[in-house]
């Protein structure tokens, strides 16, 4: 991440209300918009990315707009996803299936996940993507079989969860 703006995820707000109000996870976080989102929702939110300069954008956000988010840099392989913590859970376009297990484990029964990101058919769009963060088709379903899938969508270059805990 540069730090550049990130976008609030159309994904995201279609899908929120999913989840119970409670703690909410952001993965790679860029900037903070979903981030922000969702305390405004009235979601505690913790959220990380490894980018220095994304997250200092990010707390400056959230102090201008006096949202609290729990804001931290980290690398996701090394974050600490303590088991069934979290209501809802994000990752978008940001893909280490390293944390795949960890995702399903930090969430608390009855949690949701939101899980968008590139998928191979980006490559015709970008050539120079590296193809290791390319989701292969149908990688998610697989991926998070424990979980029970409410909307799986694979449109153009862009794969889409969202599922349920049990």
């Amino acid at each position: 991440m540069t730090g550049r703006e990130s976008p609030l995820h159309l994904t995201l707000c279609r899908f929120y209300t999913l989840a119970r109000r409670g703690k909410a996870l952001d993965i790679a976080c860029g900037t903070g918009e979903n981030s922000l989102f969702l305390a405004k929702k009235g979601f505690e939110v913790h959220a990380f990315d490894i980018s220095d300069v994304a997250i200092r954008r990010a707390r400056r956000k959230a102090k201008r707009e006096g949202v609290r988010v729990n804001f931290k840099i980290c690398d996701a392989v090394k974050f600490s996803f303590m088991p069934e913590t979290y209501d809802l859970v994000l990752n978008f376009f940001f893909l280490e299936r390293r944390i795949f297990p960890k995702i399903v484990r930090t969430l608390r029964r009855g949690g949701i996940l939101i899980f968008e990101t590139y998928n191979v058919e980006h490559r015709v769009i970008r050539r120079d993507f590296n193809p290791a963060y390319l989701l292969r088709k149908g990688e998610l379903l697989k991926a998070f079989s424990a979980l029970e899938v409410l909307y799986y969508c694979e449109v153009s270059n862009v794969t889409t969860l969202v599922a349920r805990k049990p």
